[in-house]
């Protein structure tokens, strides 16, 4: 269930709702914010054109924001560990529509 109310969204069920804000530069969570960048792809030729990536500007995600959202991050600590977090976006996603106007 996805409720909007002035650009803040409401995603989740009655009893475990999430409160989310998504602006240009912050993504707020049940009163969590982060800072973050928006991008479109497509990235490379393999990636879905559509997806729309939503990253923190540091490093990783506060703890209450990544639990309320499905964020990412398929490091490898071997080889890899300064990936980013990540939450990806698809068409059919609650905020795919709002995140789509603003990486543009």
């Amino acid at each position: 269930m996805i409720a909007k109310n002035q650009d803040i969204y409401f995603v989740g069920t009655m009893s475990n709702e999430a409160k989310i804000n998504l602006s240009k530069n912050f993504l707020t969570v049940n009163g969590v914010r982060a800072g973050i960048r928006i991008s479109k792809g497509p990235w490379v030729a393999q990636c879905d054109p559509d997806m729309i990536k939503i990253e923190p500007k540091k490093g990783m995600f506060p703890r209450g924001v990544a639990e309320a959202m499905n964020v990412q991050n398929d490091s490898d600590m071997m080889t890899d560990y300064f990936a980013r977090d990540e939450i990806k976006l698809f068409p059919g996603d609650e905020l795919y529509s709002r995140a789509a106007k603003l990486a543009s």
